[in-house]
């Protein structure tokens, strides 16, 4: 059933389109009661078209006063450039996707908000296969909780974390989506170096890594357990697992993790 809250996105990009098409998609909110705006007004203008939402060019004075619920969506460092607008928030549900602003930045730059939200969706919930996490500067009550579980439901499925694991989580989920992207270039690329077309392997890779995936998801076992059910000794699976042990890719992957949370939080820094 849908909602009969007005909300309204502060950016118009890739993550506030997904959210807004996980939205739509999942009929928690109609187009109708969603509004959004872009620096320019072009990328509102598009997606409004597209989509059935409202756009409101680039005005956050009317994104304001027609919304109940607002989610920032820009740029992380236009909190500061944008600091005079932002300041105008009033008892509005607050729900900031700008990766590495902590609430307590939130909480300067929005001191008239009413409960303020950190969250970051990641991009499978454009097709509500996503996972959300979410910290609140304050408890909140039950019907406010429904209704953000309702809007970062319609991505996936949401897990409340301490604020302090909010950069790890970004930097495993929210940016993981890219490293599983690029997992699968780099499968299928192996493949046509080794004599696929490039139709076939990219074939074989995106429905190996979603099979595999939609396996891991739906049993219990652990992906190790997983992984040697696969493996047989002295066999061709063995032999690809020692070639990745040999190149250090849990190393890598561990590298690219703490990147990502570093980045994160020098971003919180700014």
């Amino acid at each position: 059933m849908s909602q009969s809250f007005k909300i309204g996105f502060w950016g118009s990009g890739n993550m506030a389109s997904a959210m807004m098409r996980g939205l739509i998609s999942k009929q928690v909110v109609k187009p109708e009661k969603i509004y959004c705006i872009s620096e320019f007004g072009r990328g509102a203008k598009a997606f409004a078209e597209e989509t059935g939402v409202n756009s409101l060019g680039n005005s956050y004075s009317d994104l304001i006063a027609t919304s109940d619920i607002l989610v920032l969506a820009f740029k992380p460092q236009q909190l500061v450039t944008q600091a005079e607008a932002v300041e105008k928030i009033s008892n509005h549900m607050v729900l900031s996707i700008l990766a590495g602003t902590s609430l307590a930045k939130l909480t300067t730059s929005c001191p008239n908000a009413g409960t303020l939200v950190r969250t970051m969706p990641n991009t499978p919930g454009r097709i509500g296969k996503g996972i959300t996490a979410y910290s609140t500067d304050k408890p909140v009550g039950d019907s406010d909780k429904e209704t953000l579980r309702a809007i970062l439901g319609s991505l996936g499925e949401v897990l409340e974390i301490d604020e302090g694991l909010m950069d790890v989580y970004t930097a495993v989920a929210g940016s993981g989506p890219a490293y599983v992207f690029e997992f699968i270039a780099a499968l299928a690329e192996a493949g046509v170096k080794e004599g696929l077309s490039e139709e076939m392997a990219l074939q074989m890779a995106k429905q190996t890594v979603f099979g595999a995936a939609a396996l891991a998801k739906q049993t219990d076992d652990h992906p190790e357990a997983l992984r040697n059910q696969v493996t047989s000794k002295g066999g061709t699976t063995q032999a690809g697992l020692e070639a990745m042990a040999a190149s250090n890719f849990r190393t890598m992957m561990h590298t690219t993790v703490r990147a990502a949370k570093e980045r994160s939080i020098d971003m919180g820094k700014q």
